[in-house]
């Protein structure tokens, strides 16, 4: 038997499992939050470095275009020398490039910057020469690679860019080819105005990976490719993300790397999965701190006084409710450009997208394919000033789930009055519009059979009459009534006779085209309307017997019945018309006739045979 103490305690122990659960869940939410964090922090380090970079070339190749139209012209005399002195500034805003110089076609240097050595006056054979002169398009060509023979304060052996451009003439001859020089330390000028943390790291590479630059400088350690980074851009070429530890220090990292616009280059920034998670791990401590507090007052509040323990416990259990309480509706606001700004867990919740998703993200991004557009228009009215009201549309979730919402859409004033933003209250109206669209079914469609009931017959038979009477084309209507299937009711019951009437309805629609309609009026009558049967009464007659064939073939099967064997049969009253001038109630009345008829000699001949 359990000591009286455990059954007290279970109140207690109850808390302390919530309490911890809670803290394990708040620290995992956190953990991911702050590593998605961190990430959208790289990857915008990495684009502002690309974008950066990708300016600066585009700059250096305008430059070089520059002097090659300034001093091109001096590459039709004979080469003289080692070359003139170039009168060019070789420093741009934020770029400094080492060296400017002017080759003619046979690679002697006619023109240059800087002293250069006697092993840079002919650069015919080096590789950034030739690429430049085999370039089709007469584009910049990056080449890195060790100096050989670089300009004075360069060392043999270090990394150095080249940018190199063919000059060539009117008629498309080349004349020569006008190239820079860059040192790979000097991107440091970049890097330095940008804070990765105290861990962080940054580099330069080619198309193939290998290192240009690295940033902080490291001393003798050879800068490597990780395996995460070969395997990260070998399936995301363009931009992705990685996690590895670093060639160079081992630190842990969490990497985002970006390919440079137009340039055969890639940028990896990486944050210091240290530094990333510090603010979690001080979390994590709070979040621990708490929880204890909570375990030891909760017990101690328990060995005090039992009932003082339960009105904390309640006290506990109102506290988390209201942690946890959220809004069903979403609630967003966003930027004039679309750009969301706040996201409520009511969105989360509507969505599936967490906040840290979805914040600088464009609010079309919600949008499905065909309203995308609709943001854009939402945008322009709110900065006329307008107000939109239960303005209902469609938006995506995260699972890709076409939701319907109505939203509230107003501007957001600043302390000036202006409009600096937009507020978006979404309310999840799905289930309204799927009991609006089944109250719609349930007017013109029958509830059991789902076919076309009465009403909606009556409608396609006036538009068939109309289409008749343009055309000339006849239309036909087929009026079907179970024989004897009061029996099939009396015999088996009501559920058999309704599944009966289901499967009926299923081989009439199998029996005719797809655009042809098969309607039940009620009990076991069924109406087929043949629309589009051409302007030939023989050839329409025709195919109106052969659908009927056909419809008789459906009905008259043995069907299994509870175990028994029942074989339905079916009689069908046909009227032919074109352009008919009668009423739709008129023409369904003169089918039913028909049918009566054509049941009525039935009869007479299962009499006569009787007899």
């Amino acid at each position: 038997m359990l000591p009286p103490w455990l059954g007290q305690a279970a109140g207690p122990l109850l808390v302390i499992v919530l309490v911890l659960a809670l803290a394990v869940l708040a620290i995992a939410t956190d953990h991911a939050r702050s590593r998605e964090r961190a990430l959208v922090g790289t990857q915008n380090l990495t684009r502002l470095i690309e974008a950066q970079l990708s300016d600066n070339f585009d700059k250096i190749d305008v430059y070089l275009q520059l002097v090659a139209s300034r001093h091109g012209a001096l590459l039709q005399g004979s080469a003289t020398g080692g070359g003139g002195a170039l009168q060019v500034q070789p420093r741009l805003a934020r770029v400094d490039l080492q060296d400017v110089a002017i080759a003619d076609a046979d690679g002697a240097v006619r023109l240059h910057t800087a002293a250069l050595p006697a092993s840079m006056a002919q650069v015919g054979a080096q590789a950034f020469f030739r690429r430049a002169v085999a370039e089709p398009r007469g584009a910049l060509v990056v080449v890195v690679g060790p100096v050989q023979g670089g300009p004075a304060g360069a060392q043999d052996g270090a990394s150095r860019v080249v940018f190199a451009r063919a000059v060539r003439d009117a008629g498309g001859a080349l004349r020569g080819v006008v190239f820079a020089g860059m040192s790979g330390t000097q991107f440091d000028q970049l890097f330095d105005g940008v804070d990765f943390g105290a861990h962080g790291a940054a580099s330069l590479r080619t198309e193939d990976l290998q290192a240009v630059h690295y940033h902080p400088a490291v001393q003798g350690a050879p800068v490597g490719v990780s395996d995460g980074l070969r395997q990260a851009v070998r399936l995301a070429p363009a931009e992705g993300s990685y996690e590895a530890a670093g060639t160079v220090d081992g630190h842990q990292r969490l990497n985002a790397y970006r390919r440079l616009r137009d340039h055969p280059f890639y940028v990896v920034v990486g944050q210091s999965m240290q530094d990333a998670m510090a603010g979690w791990r001080a979390n994590t401590l709070m979040v621990a701190a708490l929880a204890g507090l909570t375990i030891v007052l909760t017990l101690w509040a328990w060995m005090v006084q039992v009932r003082s323990s339960r009105r904390q416990l309640r006290a506990l259990h109102n506290r988390f409710e209201a942690i946890v309480e959220t809004s069903s509706d979403s609630i967003v606001s966003k930027t004039l450009q679309g750009r969301i700004t706040t996201w409520n867990r009511g969105a989360e919740q509507m969505f599936g997208y967490t906040e840290a998703e979805m914040l600088g993200q464009s609010a079309a991004r919600l949008a499905p394919a065909g309203r995308r557009a609709e943001d854009a228009m939402l945008i322009a009215r709110v900065q006329r000033g307008e107000s939109l009201q239960a303005y209902e549309t469609q938006r995506m979730c995260k699972d890709g789930t076409v939701i319907d919402v109505s939203m509230a859409v107003s501007p957001v004033l600043d302390a000036r009055g202006r409009i600096a933003g937009i507020s978006v209250i979404a309310r999840d109206i799905s289930r309204r519009k799927a009991m609006e669209a089944e109250i719609r079914a349930m007017a013109f469609n029958d509830p059991l059979t789902r076919l076309p009931n009465r009403r909606l017959l009556m409608d396609r038979l006036r538009q068939a009459q109309l289409s008749s009477s343009r055309q000339r084309s006849y239309f036909g209507v087929l009026f079907i009534d179970l024989d004897g299937f009061k029996r099939v009711n009396d015999s088996f019951g009501h559920e058999v006779g309704d599944q009966l009437l289901i499967e009926i309805g299923r081989r009439l629609q199998a029996a005719v085209r797809q655009h042809d309609t098969v309607s039940r009026l009620g009990g076991d009558e069924f109406v087929v309307l043949l629309e589009e049967l051409g302007v030939d009464e023989k050839t329409a007659a025709d195919h109106v017997n052969t659908v009927a064939d056909k419809i008789l073939d459906a009905i008259e099967r043995n069907d299994q019945l509870r175990g028994e064997t029942h074989r339905c049969s079916a009689s069908i009253g046909i009227r032919l018309l074109v352009g008919s001038q009668e009423s739709p109630e008129q023409v369904l009345m003169d089918a039913d006739a028909a049918m009566y008829s054509v049941k009525r000699q039935r009869r007479a001949l299962k009499t006569f045979a009787f007899e």
